[in-house]
Parts: C-alpha cells; structure tokens; sequence
C-alpha cells in the first residue's frame, strides 16, 4: 500500500510540474507577443513622426524657393525698369543734343 501512495504521489507531482511548465510556455509567449506589438506600434509612431517632420520641412523648402523665385522676378523687374529709364534718358539726352547741334 506504501508503495501505491508514493507512485500515486510521484504521478500527481509529475502533472503538476508539467502544467506550470506549459503555463509558464504560455505566458511567455503572451509577454513575447506583447513586447513585439509595443514594439512595432513605437516603430509605426516614429516612423509616423519623421514622415511629418519630412513634409514640413519640404513644404517649408517650397515656400522658400517660391519667395526666393519671386524675389528675383521683382529685382528683374526693377533693373529692367531703371535699364529701360537710363535708355530713355540717353535717347532724349542725344535727341536734344542733335536738335542744339543742328541749330548752330
């Protein structure tokens, strides 16, 4: 009878060991599985967040070169104007020094 009692014994802790282990198995593939979804969403979010910061400062390089662009259009502009207004000034200046000439 002693001999049944510590089969019997030795059976029931032999289950016992086995399921902790699968539930210690279990567990740690829960807490893998989690590790590894909180990872990949902080991956997502700051692959999100450079994706933003990227868009700004491409916007803001466009604002740039379009201010920039249209700088240089208005100081064309204007050398062009003061160009066209010094030649106007030449011109009138000869003018009037041909009509003196050709009264004296």
């Amino acid at each position: 009878m002693k001999k049944l009692f510590v089969l019997f014994a030795a059976a029931t802790l032999l289950v016992g060991v086995q399921a902790c282990k699968q539930q210690a198995e279990e567990s740690t593939e829960t807490a893998v599985e989690g590790a590894t979804d909180a990872a990949v969403d902080a991956t997502v979010a700051a692959t999100d967040s450079v994706a933003a910061a990227t868009t700004t400062a491409v916007d803001a390089t466009k604002d740039a070169a379009a201010t920039a662009v249209d700088a240089t259009k208005a100081a064309a502009a204007t050398a062009v104007d003061a160009a066209a207004g010094a030649a106007k000034g030449a011109v009138e200046g000869a003018k009037a020094g041909a009509k003196d000439a050709l009264k004296k």
